[in-house]
């Protein structure tokens, strides 16, 4: 059966056609002009962006009007970095948002390519599995390449403003949820966000259940306060504050990653 599982065939053969888009791409654009390389990778990003939406022309989503119509929000880490990732690249000068575009885009794209939860005991060549495999190999592609053919280098300098943008993506994210909800496209009470196992997949309202092992990384940079239902708003249940219990995580974590994945590029430049 053509059903992705995680180390099965299907699941490998994304991943490699994956790193040969990468490096094809590599190939064609190495001896490009910077603005040249630009104008490739924008396109491929506004490609990815109207992916977004087009994909409610198809099945699953077609069947499923208008509650499929939340897919085509923000509600997750990919999804806001599809959907900002081209305006941020329409500034041509690098700012530390285009630091930021390589550390979430490569981190978000790669774990999605990684555990690609969407595609797992799905037909490897329905609609949304492609879909799903274009969208994340496209986020990690343009700041990869973005880096290594210099239009937009990661520069170590602004690792502080790596976790502070995190959080405004999680925040981002936590808004639209309170929106999808006001507007009937979900059907829940305000209260069920506070649930960490209910529409949680970007964890800005707390640790999901399935990953219980991870409250031992996180839960030491909690201050218990953040973690503590004091007033009962989850009936005493697990209780996170919504995006505010990931500060002192995003700041222990996230820190030294942006650091170690931009180090290569700050060692070439002292190098020269």
């Amino acid at each position: 059966m053509d059903i992705v599982k995680i180390g099965n065939a299907f699941y490998f053969m994304y991943i490699g056609i994956a790193v040969e888009y990468i490096a094809v791409l590599w190939l064609a654009l190495r001896k490009c002009s910077k603005k040249t390389a630009h104008i490739v990778l924008l396109v491929i990003l506004l490609l990815n962006f109207s992916l977004h939406f087009i994909k409610q022309a198809f099945v699953p989503y077609v069947n499923n009007h208008p509650q499929s119509w939340r897919r085509s929000t923000v509600e997750n880490l990919c999804a806001v970095s599809t959907v900002f990732f081209p305006f941020i690249y329409l500034i041509k000068k690098q700012n530390i948002l285009h630091d930021f575009v390589y550390f979430i885009g490569v981190c978000g794209g790669l774990a999605a390519l990684l555990y690609p939860s969407e595609t797992i005991g799905q037909s490897a060549f329905a609609f949304d599995t492609i879909r799903f495999y274009i969208c994340h190999t496209n986020l990690v592609t343009v700041p990869l390449l973005a880096a290594i053919l210099g239009v937009y280098r990661p520069r170590l300098s602004r690792c502080w403003a790596i976790p502070v943008l995190f959080l405004l993506w999680e925040t981002v994210i936590c808004l639209n949820e309170y929106f999808l909800i006001g507007v009937g496209l979900v059907d829940a009470k305000f209260a069920d966000l506070l649930d960490p196992a209910f529409r949680n997949s970007s964890f800005p309202f707390g640790v999901r259940p399935e990953f219980a092992w991870a409250k031992k990384l996180f839960d030491p940079f909690v201050p218990e306060f953040l973690r503590t239902d004091a007033f009962g708003l989850n009936g005493g249940e697990d209780f996170y504050f919504p995006v505010l219990w990931l500060v002192g995580p995003a700041f222990v974590y996230l820190t030294p990653i942006y650091i170690i994945l931009s180090s290569p590029f700050w060692i070439a430049s002292r190098r020269r």
